[in-house]
């Protein structure tokens, strides 16, 4: 188990990139090794299951349509979304499953995209995004702070949090309470 929130966000990342996957392949594929992972041989229509980081590959060089909901990249419009419902809920939203790194892999798509074709509307969508996201953050961020204050957070709200939120929250959570012993200790 990760023991600071920086290496939560590196294991978040990893088991987002190693899980399982629902892909169909669109043409046949042979038998290869891809980083050290067998893969295939496949016939075109058949449906599979690979890990992430191995489905993206595929989908890339067009052998294969990822169909895990799961595994999407979030959309502009579904960050929009969760970021207005957020700002509106006194605690914790619900957030997709790998909600960060499907939202890293947001940002760099739009950042991809305007290497790409930096029209004004890709601009615009790359800017409300990256607003969004820092919105949403900060808003999550506020509500962790407010929760690692309190004497007896309910389990509720701590299930509400992400792995890498978790691994903050606890940091921040142990500070306040060594603080708290310390400050009103005699010594």
């Amino acid at each position: 188990m990760p023991s600071t929130p920086s290496e939560s966000i590196r294991y978040s990342q990893f088991f987002y990139e190693e899980e399982e996957v629902s892909v169909v392949f669109t043409k046949a594929f042979p038998s290869v090794m891809i980083g050290g992972v067998p893969v295939g041989p496949f016939e075109e229509g058949r449906d599979a299951r690979v890990p992430f980081w191995v489905a993206r590959i595929l989908e890339a060089e067009g052998f294969v349509k990822i169909v895990d909901g799961d595994a999407q990249p979030l959309k502009p419009s579904d960050l929009y979304k969760l970021c207005w419902k957020e700002e509106r809920n006194e605690g914790l939203s619900k957030l997709p499953k790998h909600f960060y790194p499907r939202l890293r892999l947001l940002l760099a798509s739009l950042n991809e995209a305007i290497k790409d074709n930096p029209t004004h509307t890709v601009l615009s969508e790359h800017q409300q995004s990256n607003m969004k996201a820092k919105d949403l953050v900060t808003c999550r961020l506020q509500k962790i702070l407010q929760l690692a204050m309190e004497r007896n957070p309910s389990k509720t709200s701590i299930d509400l949090l992400e792995p890498e939120e978790l691994a903050l929250y606890n940091t921040i959570r142990t500070g306040i309470e060594e603080w708290r012993k310390r400050i009103t200790s005699p010594e």
